[in-house]
Formats: C-alpha cells, sequence, structure tokens
C-alpha cells in the first residue's frame, strides 16, 4: 500500500512539472478611440522576443521608392509565426534605418525586413516573423 501511495505521488509530481512547462499563449486585440490602428499582442511563456510579439495595423504610410520581390519568390500574406524565404532575407529587403519609420530597434538576433507595403521583425536564424507592421508603405 505504502508503495502504491509513493508511486501516486511520483506520479502527481510529474504531470505537475509538465504542465509547468507548457507554453500558453495569450491573445489581446485593441483598437484606437478612432478604430484606425489595430494592434494585437501575442504573449506567450516561452520567453522568446515576447515583448515584441504583435501586429500593427499602421495609420502613418511612408513613401520608400517601389517595392519589387526577388526572382522566384510569391509574396503572400504574412502572419506571426510564418517563416520569411531565404530569397527576403537579404540585405536588399533589410531595414536598417528603422527609426525613420518609427519602428522599434531590433533586438539581438534579429531584422527589420520589407516585404511590399509591410515591415516585418524577424529572426536572422530562421526567418520567423516575431513583429508584423502591416501597411506601413505606399
Amino acid at each position: 500500500m505504502k508503495n502504491l501511495l509513493t508511486t501516486a505521488a511520483v506520479l502527481a509530481f510529474l504531470a505537475g512539472t509538465s504542465a509547468a512547462f507548457a507554453q500558453t499563449t495569450q491573445t489581446t486585440t485593441t483598437d484606437t478611440p478612432d478604430s484606425t490602428t489595430q494592434t494585437t499582442v501575442t504573449k506567450s511563456s516561452d520567453g522568446d522576443y515576447t515583448e515584441y510579439r504583435k501586429t500593427v495595423t499602421s495609420t502613418h504610410h511612408y513613401h520608400a521608392g517601389v517595392w519589387t520581390a526577388p526572382s522566384g519568390v510569391t509574396v503572400h500574406h504574412y502572419s506571426l509565426g510564418d517563416r520569411l524565404p531565404s530569397g527576403l532575407l537579404v540585405t536588399n529587403y533589410e531595414l536598417t534605418n528603422y527609426g525613420n519609420y518609427d519602428l522599434v530597434a531590433p533586438p539581438h538576433g534579429t531584422v527589420w525586413v520589407r516585404v511590399g507595403s509591410d515591415a516585418f521583425l524577424v529572426r536572422n536564424d530562421d526567418g520567423e516573423i516575431i513583429q508584423a507592421d502591416y501597411g506601413m508603405f505606399d
């Protein structure tokens, strides 16, 4: 009987431990009073760029010239967690002057990339989109 109780206690402890390592996600969407800007913030418990994970629909549009997709790349609507094709992860598409567009300084291991009229904060290692600012460019 004592062995049965000990085994049950160990299993209960292990179940609680695995639950502590589970990742949870919470999404919050807010509109400005005039409904021109919508911000969606997704927070996850993994701690990986959590404070940067959000989407913004820009109300200010910048004139940054014509944007042309690289050959062999089909551009579509990208979302948080998507990965940009490697053809877009080259310096030609990086927004090194992010401050001119009121974008936050990219944290270590990330870079801002322009794709059409949108700006994405992406991880350097795999191109995962951490933050999206839709409709920034004309």
